[in-house]
């Protein structure tokens, strides 16, 4: 029997020492990890739906694959020279999964710096293992560029010098002018056909900074392009860069001006009196006169930006009401024109008699004109100042209210050939002009004062809180009044609110639940009862509101995404 024993052991351990000698000859052969000549055949994305396409670019910040054999075991990885991390669990023998920090983070573009004569920065991925290192050719893209404008003399020919100015333009690889134009270009995804005719391009300006919310590096470019012999007048310059390609249209005579979409177009689509009205597009040049309504400015009553993409004028003359409601740029080019002071759009202006308003709890809102203020503001003669001072811990505020009539009238909404049916709640906003007299909101640290906004539809009821919006984010401390905002109080549709000057602030319907979610023709339909804002201050730390509005209105303002 214990014979017998000992030969069942010595049978299951040449069973085990088999099994074992398999296992590591298995994993031998898998993993290289006998090591062997690293080697680095391509980088690929961690989207598995794209593991079979390979790229030899990223843009910083980017996570990446890096593919290959004998991999294993890498204790150093190099991206332009400098070293990032490397998890051991994500590197096999056939790949290394590694994250390309960003320039916040101190990682460095060869765009922009090229290292020490001891430590070049190249374009290219390095793999240190313990048996050997691997290279391969890789470039880390700047941000994606972009051309804001171009300017040169008209008419254009060869040998000429056009200036190109936009974002990003660095490690350029071609700079050509093609017979197809940008909208041809866009029609064909973005592959660019046509006659191309390659231009020689020097680079003027290229100032690498962090951009204003200090969250990441943009370039400020300005680039200088000759202008070569071409067979056709006009098409697209466009510019390839490695981080990807940009086009503009391009003439060698002088087209048309273009007034760009939204509040990039015009920052305010009813002025007060004294304001300024700033219009950006493009070709500003030989501007012969501003119209709006039945008023025309003459040069002398207009500024034209340098840059050629700009025109300014302080609004002295309103329109008349019945005029066209469009204000256009005439040029030695041509015509561009845009909504503008559209009598139709416009809910009060506080000295208009078919409106009524109901001023109720508000002693100190007052309908007042520009003789005596202090500071003098300047208007159109009547609007509504708000002036509370050390106003604090309550949650009910002063308001003022706005409504058609006494009855059950509703506001009259401009027809859909001023807003379109089909645009959305985020589109349609309440607009006004304010002056924000030094307001302490967003002054004063912890002040919790905000504005409380209610649009009352027909079916639904005064006090219904699907009908108002409040500006703070989330509280803090709910009862101690303590918030964050989500927005600025008082801002424009960039989310800005300037002190000392009038300007358009805006309210996106789609912040009211009663129209959230609908299209303009919805929002029609429903109607306009009643608008109410209400300024309130649950927290302790006391403050002064003090700013003036006027020309409160719905407009229109197409999203670009």
């Amino acid at each position: 029997m214990k014979q017998k024993n000992q030969y069942i052991w010595t049978w299951l351990l040449a069973v085990v020492l088999g099994i074992s000698s398999f296992t590591l000859s298995s994993c031998s052969d898998s993993d290289g990890s006998g090591g062997g000549q690293p080697v680095i055949t391509g980088v690929r994305t961690t989207d598995p739906a794209k593991a079979d396409s390979l790229f030899t670019k990223a843009s910083a910040g980017s996570k990446i694959v890096i593919i290959g054999e004998n991999l294993n075991d890498a204790h150093h990885v190099y991206i332009n020279g400098q070293s990032v991390s490397v998890n051991s669990t994500l590197n096999t023998d056939h790949s290394i999964i590694v994250n390309i920090p960003t320039e916040i983070n101190g990682f460095k573009l060869t765009a922009f710096d090229k290292g020490t004569v001891d430590n070049p920065y190249t374009d290219e991925i390095r793999v240190e293992t313990s048996h050997g290192t691997a290279t391969y050719a890789f470039k880390v893209t700047a941000p994606y560029p972009s051309i804001t404008r171009s300017q040169c003399r008209y008419p254009r020919s060869p040998g000429d010098i056009l200036a190109v100015y936009g974002k990003n333009l660095v490690d350029i690889e071609k700079a050509y002018i093609t017979s197809m134009t940008p909208e041809e270009i866009t029609a064909a995804g973005g592959v660019v056909g046509g006659t191309k005719v390659e231009a020689n391009v020097k680079t003027i300006l290229m100032d690498h900074h962090l951009n204003k919310n200090s969250t990441a590096y943009e370039t400020d470019s300005e680039l200088a392009l000759t202008i070569p012999s071409l067979s056709f007048s006009q098409g697209s310059l466009v510019i390839e860069c490695a981080a990807g390609t940009v086009y503009v249209p391009f003439s060698l005579y002088l087209q048309p001006p273009t007034i760009l979409e939204g509040a990039e177009g015009l920052n305010t689509d009813m002025p007060v009196l004294g304001e300024t009205v700033t219009l950006r597009g493009t070709e500003f040049i030989q501007v012969d006169a501003i119209k709006y309504g039945d008023v025309t400015l003459t040069p002398d009553e207009f500024t034209v930006a340098d840059t050629e993409d700009e025109v300014s004028f302080v609004f002295t003359k309103k329109p008349s009401r019945g005029s066209e409601p469009y204000i256009t740029v005439v040029t030695g080019g041509g015509e561009a024109k845009v909504s503008f002071f559209n009598y139709t759009t416009l809910l009060t202006d506080f000295d208009d008699s078919v409106i009524t308003e109901d001023w109720g709890g508000g002693p100190k809102i007052i309908k007042t004109t520009a003789d005596g203020m202090n500071p003098p503001f300047t208007g159109d003669g009547v609007f509504a100042h708000w002036l509370i001072e050390n106003e604090g811990s309550q949650w009910w505020g002063t308001q003022i209210n706005f409504i058609h009539d006494w009855g059950d009238d509703q506001f009259y909404l401009p027809d859909f050939d001023v807003i379109p049916a089909d645009a959305r709640a985020d589109e349609v906003y309440l607009a006004m002009e304010v002056y924000n007299n030094n307001s302490d909101y967003d002054r004063v640290e912890n002040y919790a004062g905000f504005l409380r906004y209610m649009m009352q539809s027909l079916s639904s009821g005064e006090c219904d809180w699907n009908n108002q919006y409040d500006s703070p984010d989330n509280w803090i401390d709910y009862n101690a009044g303590i918030a964050n905002f989500k927005e600025r109080r008082l801002a424009d549709i960039n989310g800005e609110a300037p002190t000392g000057k009038w300007y358009r602030h805006v309210m996106s319907l789609s912040h009211f639940s009663c129209y959230e979610g609908m299209t303009y023709a919805d929002i029609k339909n429903a109607g306009l009862k009643r608008i109410r804002m209400m300024q309130i201050n649950p927290g302790n730390n006391k403050g002064t509101v003090d700013f003036c509005m006027d020309n409160v209105r719905l407009i229109y303002v197409k999203k670009t995404n």
